[in-house]
């Protein structure tokens, strides 16, 4: 397993603003150090944008630190512009995908996975909503195949969205659609709310899955809550699974105080290696 942790400008480590000033940059550096000084291998990032110029200076940030990018969120493109793949506009459909897709392309060629969360937006569930998110679904897996990428698909909390709360729902949809380079990500915050046992959703789903999260109960980083966090990952490891697994936590106390308390778990339960 590689272990990577969020910066963005919501969950993990969080920096208002991100990527839209000089200043926010320099934060992005600082906090990739620290990544990189406590032992990660890796970033994830939550982009709401397509600028190639913008991209291609995340891109060359996070490479002169020594990391590599882990994956590409998009929550923030529902979060922070309001744009959704089931919104009722078809403008504003056609925006969300035309972003989504490039940053498909973007996580492609940086051999990341491109994440689809709350990007699918959050409307009353019905068959004319899911025609909706599964057309845009469609989409973007054959993106990801024409640029030889994987996206994965994260069944979030039924406090959060109406659509795709489980991982058996959400795994459904991947195979009733064929969609070949859409895989599932599992995390362990929203198991906790949705399934019956974290273990066995691991094991049951292990075939289709593409990408790991983290975060306790409370979402605060490992150790702060009720979960067994480190008996999940000792399955992953008994399993197999050599992907990603990202920390996706609240930023608390606060966003470096995070990322170091996440590491001490990690390395306390020798999942990193100093």
């Amino acid at each position: 397993m590689r272990f990577s942790f969020v910066v963005s400008g919501g969950f993990g480590y969080h920096i208002p603003d991100l990527f839209e000033n000089v200043s926010s940059f320099t934060k992005f550096q600082k906090a990739l150090r620290l990544l990189e000084l406590k032992d990660f291998t890796g970033v994830e990032v939550n982009l709401s944008f397509d600028d190639q110029h913008l991209l291609s200076r995340i891109s060359e940030s996070i490479r002169s630190q020594g990391l590599r990018l882990a994956a590409v969120g998009t929550g923030l493109i529902y979060a922070h512009k309001g744009l959704s793949f089931t919104d009722p506009d078809s403008t504003k459909r056609a925006k969300a995908l035309s972003i989504v897709k490039e940053l498909i392309r973007f996580a492609s060629n940086e051999q990341a996975t491109a994440i689809i969360g709350m990007v699918r937006g959050n409307p009353p569930r019905n068959s004319d909503v899911m025609k909706l998110l599964r057309a845009s679904l469609i989409e973007c897996d054959k993106t990801a195949s024409e640029h030889k990428g994987r996206v994965a698909l994260e069944p979030i909390n039924r406090y959060e969205t109406s659509l795709l709360n489980t991982a058996s729902d959400t795994v459904r949809l991947i195979h009733e659609e064929r969609l070949a380079a859409t895989g599932l990500l599992l995390d362990t915050f929203h198991m906790n709310i949705e399934e019956q046992s974290i273990e066995a959703t691991i094991r049951q789903n292990y075939a289709s899955l593409a990408h790991f999260h983290i975060a306790d109960s409370n979402r605060w980083p490992p150790g702060h809550g009720h979960l067994k966090i480190n008996e999940h990952l000792r399955l992953l490891a008994e399993l197999g699974y050599n992907g990603w697994v990202s920390a996706e936590t609240l930023p608390k106390p606060n966003s470096a105080a995070a990322v170091k308390e996440t590491a001490r778990f990690l390395t306390l339960h020798s999942f990193l290696q100093r």
